[in-house]
């Protein structure tokens, strides 16, 4: 590498040469030239540069010095050298090169320097405007001369086609001459060329009609301005020259000036006008949004000019721009948007009272809403373009626009003339409402901001001005001491002012508003002034004597105290009951479901119900209205809760909250519902809320378990923006209705109180509640003892009457069918014809209209006749009931009514229908799935008792747990649980609930119940007596399964499986020797059958055997706990409950049980002195009997609770009333005494008298009081006994004579009485009556005596209704009207025997014994046929005769005490049936059974006397011996059959029953079930019986 050398001074060796005589050689040939000249060089093309100078000829080559100074040195230096010593030629001419030298500029020529030449003179031709321009304008002209001078030129402007030419000073420049010659030629067209591209010409064509117009608007355009405008009036043009600035600022204008005046003049020649009817709104939707804008831009010489006045919009131009622009808009019109609005008619006046078109403006464009507005007198519509456009139009429209109205009570204040110049300074001063006013009502419509201030104007004028009444309640004492004792008080001031009326409790202001309402204040503060109360006075004879001295009493009180005293009245007495607060309802409806809707007209803030309805707004504020009335009854605590409420919660509208209730309000809780303003544009969407506040708060009062509940018209009151009052009151029925279908009788209300004050408002709600639930109905689901009129209107309530026809279809056959067919008319007739299109069948069900009958449908059944029960009748019966409850369900009908179906002529027994209907009918409630039949009604003729007692009968044993017997339907009945006890076969069954109970002796291990139930341990392992019979029948698996659930908690029972045994589950009962606990287990037992559907079981005696309970107590225990289930759950799955009894000698205990609570006559409330002889029995010797139950200790019954006197106190202070109270006390008092009777015959007092002692407390105005000290000393000593009588001195001392005369009276019937008794348990007086002799009562029993014992020769006697003369002593008695007569006789009882029944007849005193024919009549007769019929119903008895013979009875009575003793229990005796022959008869009678004849017929189980269970068996020839008239004979007998065992033929007598040897007392076949009983005393049997039979 070299390095440079350091440069020290200026390097001048030339780097460049010049080549002249260049020939007009281009730049591509030259640097060829240049390449040949440098060939064999290292130089390149890239080393050096040309520069061609035409105007020398010449061309400069300049040698390269971008790379390093050594190559310079020696490359460039080289190359010039070696180019100036060489001859060169260009195109076979030669030329010089010549040194170039930069830094001066120039070519050493040396000698041959050459001359200089100017360069030649060129032409450009400018544009001709141009030219005029710059001839025209000097200034223009100067600017370009003066440039081009700059560059050594000489300009020639005679014509467009300028010359330029060379000055003369460009030679004398010096060194640059040559250079500014060569360049002067560019240089100079350079410049040239770029001052005139300053200047711009713009041609405009002319048309030949427009061109003077045009040129003179050119000229006044361009008037001021440097440019110069040249017209070509043979080309058509006018040409406007300038400098470019100058003409770009006026280039538009003149252009558009050309367009402009073109165009006009064509329109004038081709424009035509159109025109379209349009409103101002229409005009302003539909060019007003961008349709204008887009017409203009594409025809902007259109001309569209509205014209508001003319409504016309008007087009002015071509004829396509006028006909495509009026289609356009048409379009656009018709795809405008109509929508109807609903508005008010009020608004609807209001509009059409205005421009609509300003509305519109106002309304909707103003505000950016692009909708316009069309009304007429019918309706209002919105127009727009979108959906969008006219919802946003239509919430604006009901947000601005709308109306309040009010009711005016006083309509005169309507035609006052300040009335209407009120009206008419609000039409001339507030433009945008309307007032309208009618009879009874304002109106007030209009823009919303607006109408609420005239509304309130308006309304307080009419409240101010109206005649108006405010009613103030108060106690009638307080009102009447306000009215006469504070008369100075306020007298003058309502004089002249308001009329006020004083009526009982309500003082009643009348006037206008304005004054009352300043009365009120007024007669508000008098009240809160005085003190009133309420005194209770509880003394005989107050009220009679307060009576007496009533004006002295009166006057005191008024004189001395300042007071008003006044006695109350029965009615006004304060009750604590709320029944006593209740106002009598408007209107009355009771629901299917049992809820009471009531319709009140009552002030709802003294209304006494668990909680009170009240209608409130968001923020709970209690400021006016009903609910103002609540706060200021209920006092600040209801506002300070509301306050609190509203700070924990947000409300909003349909909620409701419960607060308490306090103060003056009768209510517990009040119920705060915040209910919706009405909205006339959504009036479901109001009514919808309304229902959602109403039912808010009666499921609060559910979920509170409240039962009453008073609701108002909530939102109601237009004049407030509520609702309509009779839409309000339908939408409140129908939101109760709604909430009561759905809970359907599930819940706690039972009693809805619809409450208002105001007339219009009761019969609004009144008239809702009939349009909704329809005419009151409380109808009872029993007609039956009714009047023929309540049995029709129960009928016209019904949806549903079911008629009763035969087949042929007459409804004029039959009394219910004829009944209907003339209540309906002919019509019903047609109509049941044309459903039948042939024969009608048995059991078809038609169905018709009601035709002229309140029912909507009829049911036309048609009923066979009865046969006897050979047929399918029953089944028929069956499928009617089905199919008319299934059609009535069918057809969603609430209820329906049935007759006593074929009761009547078709002799249907009337217990079958009676049942078939009823178990269809709980059939049809139970399995249906829908629930529109609730009510079904049986309507009996009050006449048919016995249709109704059957009724009643079944009623009572299947809903009330009882039967009352037939055969007496006029006596009360008890509420005994179970119906009469029968018995058949052995097994003894009642009816209790609807299910059937049964006892019975047997094997449980043999049921074929759903359940069997097993006694066991509290293990459940027991394998010992019934238990271990249970487990082994039913196998190891049930074992094993008891012992798994005996080791899980258990309550005491389980249940398994039946395993071997014949029933479905089995119940393990873990058994004690407790009474309750068994009660317990029995009813836990029965609720868990009936919880797994089970409809039979079957229990054994628990607790009898390791138990130890006895019979009796478990007897009592089992059948308690049945009573208990059966009671709780009356509708369960159970139907048979069987009590299986081992041993035969405990079903007596467990009959007695049943019998215990059998239905029996009805026993009659007691009085008190009932209670008093109840406690100490009135009998003989009474005394001792008496005193012995009552235990020896003193007692006392106190008399008659005196009625309270109540008497109202009114003063001006609370010391003056007390003063008062103290001072009517004293008064009363003081009249007061008391006295007393001691006398033991005080107990002996008949009913009557005792009756006449109560009466005396009541007609006489005393209490009497009842002690009784007993005697210490001896309980068998009567102790004593005091009548203590209080009251008025007078009536006491009245009371005393009359309870002495009593005293006496009884004391000489007491001892009557003793007599009368003595002599019954001496003598029986008997006279004969149907071939026996029956005794006399007692009191004719003692009169015979007497006139025997005086030795009267005859008597006369009352009896049967009748009067006898009785011939002493030995009869006959002689009827003294007719002559009857009947035998009479004497009895001595000393002489008699004892231990002989009571029911025998009379026999003479040497009979020894005696058969006596029994009346088919008499119950003694009827039960012995029973027990035959049994089991021998074919045969036919003859007659049925009692065997007396005192003697043998006496024996066996004997024998039966001593075998009960023996045995330890009373279960020895049974009646069984003996069969023998009619020769036997007369020894067994007079001798007894004789077992010595043993063998005769059979000795199976031993050798003795046989005896059998069932008749059937007896009855047999062999042991019933037919005579020969083939009448047979056996007796029922009683057997002592004691303890018994299974006996053998080989027996002569019982085998020993225990290790002391003591025998059984008889044999039977099978211990289990006994049927055949063998005797081995003949004295143990009695024949009581002879039944004579074929």
């Amino acid at each position: 590498k070299v390095e440079p050398p350091e440069e020290t001074e200026e390097d001048t060796t030339p780097t460049s040469a010049v080549i002249e005589n260049i020939q007009n050689s281009g730049q591509e040939f030259l640097t060829m030239l240049v390449e040949n000249v440098l060939k064999g060089s290292s130089a390149e093309s890239d080393d050096f540069s040309i520069e061609i100078i035409p105007e020398s000829n010449c061309a400069v080559v300049t040698f390269s010095k971008s790379k390093c100074k050594s190559w310079v040195v020696s490359h460039s230096t080289m190359y010039v050298q070696k180019v100036l010593k060489e001859q060169h030629h260009l195109k076979k001419q030669p030329f010089r090169v010549l040194p170039y030298y930069e830094t001066l500029q120039t070519a050493l020529y040396g000698k041959d320097r050459p001359t200089l030449r100017l360069p030649e003179a060129f032409i450009e031709k400018i544009d001709r405007t141009v030219w005029h321009h710059l001839k025209e304008n000097r200034k223009s002209l100067d600017l370009v001369t003066q440039a081009m001078s700059s560059h050594f030129c000489e300009m020639d402007f005679q014509t467009s086609a300028v010359k330029v030419s060379p000055s003369q000073s460009l030679l004398n420049n010096g060194v640059q001459t040559r250079k500014l010659l060569h360049t002067w030629r560019e240089k100079a067209l350079s410049q040239f060329l770029s001052l005139i591209s300053e200047f711009k010409s713009t041609e405009f064509c002319i048309q030949k009609d427009a061109w003077t117009e045009i040129q003179h608007e050119i000229q006044k355009a361009v008037v001021g301005d440097t440019v110069t405008l040249v017209p070509y009036v043979d080309e058509g043009t006018i040409t406007v020259a300038g400098l470019k600035e100058d003409m770009n600022r006026i280039e538009g204008i003149l252009t558009e000036t050309v367009e402009r005046v073109t165009q006009r003049i064509q329109r004038e020649k081709g424009s035509e006008t159109g025109e379209i009817c349009m409103t101002p709104s229409i005009y302003n939707l539909v060019l007003r949004d961008g349709l204008e804008q887009q017409i203009c831009d594409k025809f902007p010489e259109l001309n569209i000019t509205y014209h508001v006045h003319s409504q016309k919009l008007n087009f002015y131009g071509l004829k396509h721009e006028v006909l495509e622009t009026k289609n356009k808009i048409l379009q656009a019109v018709l795809n405008l948007i109509h929508k109807p609005v609903e508005l008010h008619q009020s608004v609807l006046d209001f509009l059409l009272t205005k421009d609509v078109e300003e509305m519109t403006n106002n309304l909707f464009f103003n505000k950016g809403i692009n909708v316009a507005l069309e009304a007429d007198e019918k309706r209002v519509s919105l127009v727009g373009k979108t959906d969008n456009a006219l919802s946003d139009g239509e919430k604006q429209l009901q947000t601005d626009l709308g109306h309040l109205s009010f009711n005016v009570e006083d309509p005169s204040v309507l035609g006052r003339s300040d009335w209407h110049d009120l009206v008419s300074h609000i039409k001339n001063t507030v433009t945008n409402v309307t007032v309208q006013t009618t009879v009874n009502q304002v109106v007030v419509s209009g823009f919303v901001d607006s109408i609420n201030d005239v509304e309130q104007e308006l309304h307080n004028f009419v409240q101010e001005n109206s005649h108006f009444e405010k009613t103030l309640k108060s106690h009638k004492t307080v009102v009447t001491f306000i009215k006469d004792h504070k008369k100075q008080d306020w007298f003058e001031e309502v004089k002249g002012n308001v009329n006020v009326d004083f009526k009982g409790e309500d003082i009643v202001i009348s006037g206008s508003r304005l004054c009352v309402s300043k009365c009120v204040v007024l007669f508000e503060d008098l009240l809160r002034s005085v003190n009133h109360c309420t005194m209770k006075i509880v003394k005989p004879g107050a009220k009679r004597f307060f009576k007496e001295k009533e004006l002295m009493c009166v006057t005191c009180a008024k004189t001395n105290m300042n007071c008003l005293v006044q006695l109350l009245a029965e009615h006004d007495h304060p009750h604590d009951t709320v029944q006593s607060l209740i106002i009598k309802p408007v209107y009355h409806y009771k629901t299917h479901g049992g809820m009471e809707i009531t319709v009140n007209k009552a002030d709802i803030c003294s209304f006494q119900v668990d909680a009170v309805v009240g209608g409130c707004k968001e923020n709970l504020l209690l400021d006016g209205g009903l609910v103002k009335a609540l706060s200021d009854a209920a006092g600040p605590k209801l506002q300070n809760d509301c306050d609190q409420t509203v700070k924990r919660r947000k409300l909003k509208i349909g909620d409701a909250v419960l607060l308490d209730a306090g103060g003056r309000l009768k209510c517990k809780h009040v119920i705060l519902a915040i209910g919706p303003n009405y909205n006339s544009y959504k009036p479901q969407e109001s009514e919808k809320l309304l229902k959602k506040t109403v039912k808010k708060s009666l499921n609060l009062a559910d979920e509170e378990s409240f039962q009453s509940l008073a609701i108002p018209a909530i939102s109601s009151g237009v004049s407030r923006g509520g609702f309509p009052l009779d839409l309000c009151a339908d939408t409140i029925v129908k939101a109760i209705k709604e909430f009561c279908d759905f809970v359907e009788g599930d819940n706690t209300l039972k009693k809805i109180y619809l409450v208002d004050n105001n007339d219009k408002t009761v019969q609004a709600l009144e008239a809702a509640v009939k349009k909704v639930y329809g005419v009151s109905a409380l109808t009872h689901s029993m007609a039956s003892g009714t009047s023929s009129s309540s049995q029709k209107q129960t009928q016209n309530q019904m949806d549903v009457v079911v008629n009763t026809l035969s087949s042929d279809l007459n409804l004029s056959v039959g009394a219910i069918s004829n009944a209907l067919l003339k209540a309906a008319g002919p019509q019903l007739q047609v109509l049941l014809n044309q459903q039948v299109t042939g024969s009608a069948n048995i059991g078809d069900v038609f169905e018709t209209a009601g035709a002229n009958l309140k029912n909507k449908l009829v049911f036309h059944a048609v009923v066979p006749h009865w046969n006897q029960g050979q047929g399918n009748e029953q089944k028929v019966l069956e499928d009617i009931m089905d199919k008319c409850l299934s059609l009535a369900e069918q057809r969603q009908q609430g209820s329906i009514l049935f007759s006593a179906i074929g009761t009547g002529n078709l002799a249907f027994p009337k217990p079958l229908v009676v049942c078939t209907m009823l178990d269809s009918t709980l059939k049809f409630s139970s399995k249906r799935s829908s629930k529109h039949v609730k009510e079904v009604v049986f309507v009996l003729h009050p006449k048919d008792t016995q249709t109704i007692q059957v009724f009643t009968d079944e009623f009572s044993k299947r809903f009330l747990g009882q039967s009352a017997p037939a055969s007496n339907p006029t006596q009360p009945q008890s509420t005994g649980p179970f119906s009469k006890v029968t018995t058949k076969s052995g097994i003894h069954e009642t009816i209790v609930g609807g299910v059937t109970l049964q006892v019975l002796n047997g094997d449980i291990t043999l049921e074929k119940t759903d359940v069997i139930v097993n006694s066991s341990n509290k293990e459940f392992t027991l394998k010992s007596g019934v238990s271990k019979a249970i487990l082994d029948k039913a196998g190891p698996n049930v074992e094993a399964e008891c012992q798994q659930l005996g080791a899980q908690t258990n309550s005491g029972l389980i249940m398994t499986q039946a395993g071997n045994l014949q029933c479905k589950k089995i119940i393990h009962i873990s058994a004690q020797n407790n009474a309750v606990v068994i009660q317990n287990n029995v009813k836990k037992a029965l609720e868990m059958c009936a919880k797994e559907k089970l409809t039979s079981i079957a229990f054994p005696a628990i607790g009898t055997g390791q138990g130890g309970l006895s019979p009796g107590q478990v007897a009592d225990s089992m059948l308690d706990g049945i009573l208990d289930m059966i009671r709780k759950t009356p509708q369960s799955t159970l139907k048979l409950i069987r009590l299986v009894v081992f041993q035969a000698q405990m079903l007596p205990e467990f009959l007695k049980s049943m019998q215990n609570r059998e239905t029996g006559p009805a026993k009659q409330e007691q009085s008190t002195w009932s209670k008093i002889k109840g406690m100490m029995s009135f009998h003989l010797n009474s005394q001792n009997m008496k005193i012995k139950q009552h235990g020896g200790k003193d007692f006392v019954i106190e008399g008659v609770q005196v009625d309270p006197v109540f008497f109202s106190i009114c003063g001006p202070s609370q010391a003056d009333v007390d003063k008062t109270k103290l001072f009517l006390e004293d008064m009363i008092n003081q009249e007061q005494v008391f006295e007393s009777i001691t006398d033991t015959a005080i107990l002996t007092l008949s009913d009557k008298d005792q009756q006449r002692i109560q009466d005396l407390q009541s007609t006489i105005d005393v209490t009497i009081r009842l002690e009784y000290k007993a005697n210490k000393a001896s309980e068998e000593t009567p102790g004593q006994a005091t009548l203590i009588i209080q009251g008025l001195s007078r009536d006491v001392l009245k009371a005393i004579q009359e309870i002495q005369d009593m005293l006496k009276a009884a004391k000489e019937k007491e001892t009557l009485q003793k007599e009368i008794d003595y002599t019954n348990e001496l003598v029986d007086w008997q006279y004969e009556q149907g071939g026996q002799f029956k005794n006399f009562d007692q009191r004719t029993n003692f009169d015979l005596e007497k006139a025997l014992s005086k030795q009267a020769t005859d008597i006369r006697i009352s009896f049967q209704g009748q009067t006898y003369q009785v011939t002493l002593p030995e009869g006959p008695a002689v009827c003294t009207t007719g002559g009857n007569q009947m035998k009479i006789r004497r009895i001595d009882k000393l002489k008699a025997t004892e231990d002989i029944p009571q029911h025998w007849d009379a026999m003479a005193h040497d009979e020894l014994c005696r058969k006596f024919n029994l009346q088919p009549t008499s119950t003694e007769y009827q039960d012995v046929i029973g027990l035959f019929k049994t089991t021998c119903p074919n045969n036919n008895v003859l007659k049925i005769e009692r065997f007396q013979n005192p003697g043998m009875w006496k024996n066996y009575q004997n024998n039966k005490r001593v075998m009960e003793k023996k045995n330890g229990h009373q279960n020895n005796e049974k009646r069984l049936f003996h069969g023998t022959s009619e020769l036997t008869i007369s020894h067994i009678e007079k001798t007894g059974f004789n077992r010595s004849y043993a063998g005769k017929n059979a000795t199976a189980y031993g050798k003795g006397t046989y005896f059998a269970l069932n008749a059937s068996y007896s009855s047999s020839n062999t042991y019933s011996v037919p005579n020969a008239q083939g009448h047979k004979h056996m007796y029922l007998c009683r057997v002592l059959t004691g303890d018994f065992t299974t006996g053998n033929s080989a027996m002569f007598v019982p085998p020993a029953k225990n290790a002391n040897c003591d025998p059984y007392d008889t044999v039977v076949d099978n211990p289990n079930a006994p049927t055949i009983f063998v005797v081995f005393r003949d004295d143990n049997a009695y024949p009581e019986y002879l039944i004579t039979f074929t």
